[in-house]
């Protein structure tokens, strides 16, 4: 019995290791404050991360969970694409931010292009929805059920940019004032995924509005390995299946104890 529960505490462990995985991120954008981002991800979760300067294409994104691309003022160009296409089919995570539609819709129009080259089938609509500071629940059926909202029961948010979705395209949380406004979306990209806001009121004001809400937590779930279906990594796994192995081996070895008990 001490090997069986040694082991089952070792996987729990593991588990519990799989949950709080700490990970990498890149910060990439030219219209707005990137140390906000920056610096949330530095002080949050274990993670680390770092302003990429420059174009995407010149990104070393080797190593790195979470990309974040923020209201690009130019379009992205052929090799920016590119660069996002080897990370996404490497298992990489890019997160957009746009903003409402009646704030530089030209920002927005350049993600619309991006999402499109890279086979997404999620668009911005430029409009604008819920003016003025508002917070999303579980409770007002805003904020969907889904492995990456897992967590989220309030989000602090204040005017956003409608989103269209298809195909395997997912809206994580919808619009106050209009219930069928997509407010965010989600999507898996082959072995990556993209993850889209048009809401930088969000970061704004970060972290000091969020200490009554669940924003931290919803950004965390980004980079913490929840965003393909909650899937662990492959470092992950291979740490599950040592565990897993070891719960197999005790309980085999009790079986065999017990056969023998009773020979």
């Amino acid at each position: 019995m001490k090997i069986l529960n040694t082991a089952i505490c070792a996987a729990t462990v593991l588990l519990g290791a799989v949950a709080a995985q700490a990970g990498t991120v890149v910060v990439q954008g030219d219209s707005y404050p990137l140390s906000r981002l920056n610096n949330f991800y530095n002080s949050y979760g274990g993670h680390t991360s770092t302003i990429g300067a420059g174009p995407v294409s010149g990104l070393n994104l080797a190593g790195v969970n979470l990309l974040w691309a923020v209201q690009p003022t130019s379009a992205y160009t052929g090799a920016d694409i590119t660069k996002m296409q080897g990370y996404l089919s490497s298992g990489g995570r890019i997160a957009f931010m746009g903003e409402h539609g009646s704030f530089m819709p030209s920002q927005n129009n350049n993600i619309n292009a991006a999402l499109t080259a890279l086979g997404s089938t999620i668009q911005i609509v430029n409009v604008i929805e819920d003016s003025g500071f508002r917070t999303a629940s579980v409770g007002d059926g805003q904020i969907l059920a889904h492995s990456l909202t897992a967590g989220v029961n309030s989000y602090q948010y204040g005017a956003f940019a409608p989103l269209t979705i298809s195909g395997s395209a997912q809206a994580l949380m919808m619009g106050e004032d209009n219930p069928a406004a997509i407010m965010m979306a989600y999507q898996n990209i082959g072995a990556g995924s993209i993850f889209l806001i048009t809401d930088q009121n969000v970061w704004d004001n970060a972290p000091s509005l969020w200490p009554s809400h669940d924003n931290e937590v919803m950004f965390d779930n980004l980079v913490a390995g929840r965003t393909v279906g909650g899937v662990p990594e492959p470092a992950s796994w291979a740490m599950l299946i040592i565990g897993f192995g070891a719960m197999g081996g005790a309980m085999r070895y009790r079986r065999r104890e017990a056969a023998a008990s009773h020979a």
